[in-house]
């Protein structure tokens, strides 16, 4: 197929799939986490600091866009047996097309960070998080994926690196000692999705073995890699748990967090022992991505709320 069987409406659809905005939406997120769970109690939060989240969260949005982009590219060939519905085996986007989409995502990704960098006096940090953070989820997408758990492993330390980034951000912004608590959610999101990357095999099993890339599912089979799966769902739940005892000490947030968000991913990770077909394998990973998104902005809500009637 070619870019001309389809109309403008359609290709323009294309271009905004591929992004898999909410997927980006978690990164930036995740990185903002960091940085306004790390606030010091009793601050008053200035334009400043809010002009620096939404920064880090469009820089994070920016590093996800241009990974899903190459991600797509390096997958067409599986993404035709395991995926013919996204834009690149359709033929609504060209590789050569999807490459310089991808590229304008890393100059925007990188121009933010540096934006970041100058307006917070942060000698760099947010620019060489964006660098090592897309740098390896490009290698991933091209190299590490194919080596199963290792690049699944990847991933999960990829996450906790946003958490991390947004702790140091604010401790180089406030000098006021090191926040840990959103390190704990990070080590447990980092699990989580080993987790749901391992499960984002399952349903992909023919389309990966005929691409060489040696998942769990592919090695292991639904039965064993599920076990697997779950156990590090268990410890995306303990790190979640903890987190809110030792330090998230926010009312809603604990409200919301201990009668919805640990119990359905409790219930997923017990169901994903029973059922590993491929539609729930797939209900699975979107559910995951949607509560780590609520969990998140719950707490970052809570914080600005706690300080603003602090202050």
């Amino acid at each position: 197929m070619t870019t001309t069987q389809f109309s403008r409406k359609e290709i323009v659809l294309a271009y905004v799939k591929i992004l898999r905005l909410v997927n980006g939406l978690v990164s930036g997120v995740a990185a903002a986490f960091g940085v306004v769970l790390s606030f010091p109690d009793g601050i008053i939060l200035t334009t400043a600091d809010y002009v620096s989240v939404a920064l880090v969260v469009v820089a994070g949005m920016f590093v996800s866009c241009q990974a899903m982009i190459f991600n797509d590219i390096a997958d067409r060939e599986e993404d035709a047996i395991n995926a013919p519905h996204r834009p690149i085996p359709m033929g609504k986007i060209s590789v050569k097309a999807a490459k310089i989409y991808g590229y304008i995502f890393v100059g925007l990704a990188l121009g933010t960070a540096l934006a970041i960098d100058i307006y917070r006096n942060l000698y760099g940090l947010s620019v060489a998080t964006v660098i090592i953070f897309g740098g390896s989820l490009v290698l991933y997408d091209f190299k590490l994926k194919k080596l199963g758990f290792w690049g699944n492993l990847t991933i999960g330390i990829n996450v906790l690196a946003l958490f991390l980034y947004g702790s140091l951000h604010t401790f180089i912004v406030y000098q006021k000692g090191f926040a840990w608590i959103p390190i704990v959610v990070g080590v447990a999101a980092g699990a989580g999705n080993v987790g749901r990357e391992i499960i984002k095999g399952l349903p992909d099993i023919e389309g990966d073995r005929a691409a060489g890339i040696r998942t769990l599912a592919v090695k292991f089979g639904p039965q064993k890699t599920a076990i697997i799966a779950s156990s590090f769902l268990w410890i995306l739940i303990s790190g979640g748990f903890t987190a809110m005892i030792l330090g998230l000490n926010y009312l809603a947030s604990e409200i919301v967090g201990y009668i919805l968000i640990l119990p359905i991913a409790t219930f997923i990770s017990i169901r994903i022992l029973i059922n590993q077909k491929p539609k729930w394998a797939y209900t699975t990973k979107e559910i995951l991505l949607i509560l780590y998104l609520v969990f998140l902005l719950l707490f970052i809500v809570d914080k600005i709320i706690f300080l603003a009637i602090r202050g």
